[in-house]
């Protein structure tokens, strides 16, 4: 009952923002004039046509043209941002069923599991791009699903689900793999006792490693957990013969999209989940007091992180170009007002950096080390090669770590995480529907502010 009034509440909010936008843009805006066009040549059949400007695959076209023809409606820009719409309503139900997986589903909990889904639901970036017509929603729910079904023990079934996420974004094999090393971490802490919570990391690295060299000597689990496996490897080995085919990871415009090393995306990121997830993080004893008694109990490790990440700010920090000249987008303003002020102030920012990844580490120490540590090379994987600073990105690894922090331990910290996402979302909807303006390269044409 609780869920499905926190859904009533949600759906009827995010078709009332839909709406809105239908009537202030309701011609194609930013990514969807390339989006739109090539979904309605599918709608119409024609499955050989392809805009090279687009670089991520198919699947929200297909899904949405078969949605659309299923329900005899007409493929136009309401039509599929509705698709879309409609996939945010299913991403509702899959965190509501992470929620309840990861922390419990027991007697008296429900209302809280409901009131922890609609603040994930809510979560600020997600929630703004389930009203037009972009990729985002369709990748995020299919990792998610991927994961719910996964720690539920489907691994088959996760697997497929995973496969359907590349059709989404390539760069979702990094979590599908990720997806697949959280279930191995689990079959060996149940039944091995192998990386619990609580460990350090050490400790944990030391029994897997005993656990390898017994494998050596010719126990069985490998073989059981090969096969727990296979069907992330098989997602992976899809994937790898993608890409040989291909020539590379992106679809049609490569020379925008080159790899590079950009290795303060990490840094960016671990600032972006602390600020985001605030109300977590202090709940879980990151506050200020907090944050100063773990840095003094290991100020060398503190002082080395922050040398190791001054380091990135010096050697990999990336302007690249589309930041730079698109003043419609969040990011461009930071860049402009804070880290083009003056040439320290990148460098100001690191002990920032290292409160923030204290804090996110200090709200996931319910979590094993090497899941941890498993989470920030995935991300590593997937951020630092993208040379451009796109909050989107963020998206999917900001979901599996706020899952794995405290949800509904503080009702306070519930209710002001739900407060905290409303303001954002109530402030860039009103801005991006409210506040147009125009370029003098594009004269009558509206752009609008986005994340």
């Amino acid at each position: 009952m609780e869920a499905a009034a926190a859904f009533a509440v949600y759906a009827a909010t995010s078709y009332a923002v839909l709406r809105r936008v239908g009537a202030a843009a309701g011609e194609p805006y930013m990514d969807e004039v390339f989006h739109i066009p090539q979904a309605q040549r599918y709608c119409a059949g024609d499955f050989g046509a392809w805009d090279p400007k687009l670089t991520t695959p198919p699947g929200l076209y297909l899904a949405s043209a078969a949605a659309l023809a299923a329900a005899r409606a007409p493929c136009t820009v309401a039509g599929l941002r509705a698709t879309n719409w409609a996939l945010g309503l299913a991403l509702f139900w899959t965190l509501h069923g992470l929620v309840r997986r990861l922390h419990g589903a027991g007697r008296g909990s429900a209302g809280r599991a409901a009131a922890a889904t609609l603040a994930l639901a809510l979560f600020p970036v997600t929630f703004f791009f389930h009203h037009l017509y972009y990729t985002d929603t369709a990748a995020v729910l299919a990792v998610l699903a991927a994961y719910l079904l996964s720690l539920h023990g489907r691994h088959a079934l996760a697997g497929a689900a995973g496969a359907a996420s590349l059709w989404m974004r390539q760069t979702n094999v990094v979590w599908v793999a990720f997806i697949g090393a959280s279930a191995a971490l689990r079959w060996l802490g149940e039944r091995r006792g192998v990386a619990r919570a609580g460990e350090p990391l050490g400790r944990s690295v030391a029994q897997l490693g005993a656990w390898a060299a017994g494998q050596r000597r010719g126990a069985g689990d490998a073989r059981a957990l090969a096969r727990l496996l296979a069907p992330y490897a098989g997602v992976a080995a899809l994937f790898g013969g993608f890409v040989a085919a291909n020539g590379g990871i992106v679809l049609g415009d490569k020379a925008h999209h080159r790899a590079q090393l950009h290795a303060p995306q990490l840094l960016y990121f671990g600032a972006y989940v602390a600020a985001m997830a605030a109300p977590a993080v202090l709940a879980a004893g990151a506050g200020p007091g907090g944050l100063a008694r773990a840095v003094a109990r290991r100020p060398a490790r503190s002082l080395a992180l922050a040398a190791a990440m001054a380091g990135a700010v010096r050697c990999c920090t990336v302007e690249h170009p589309f930041l730079l000249s698109d003043n419609r987008h969040y990011p461009f303003y930071v860049w402009k007002n804070v880290f083009r002020r003056h040439w320290a102030a990148r460098y100001a920012a690191v002990p920032a950096y290292v409160c923030a990844a204290t804090g996110v580490q200090r709200a996931l120490r319910r979590t094993p080390a090497l899941w941890q540590l498993g989470l920030a090379l995935c991300a590593a994987a997937a951020l630092v090669p993208s040379p451009l600073l796109e909050l989107r990105y963020f998206t999917v690894p900001y979901y599996f770590a706020r899952l794995h922090m405290p949800l509904a331990g503080s009702r306070a910290a519930l209710a002001a995480e739900l407060a905290w996402f409303a303001a954002i979302n109530a402030a860039t909807i009103w801005l991006f529907l409210s506040r147009p303006f125009a370029w003098d390269s594009e004269p009558g044409r509206q752009q609008r502010f986005m994340w």
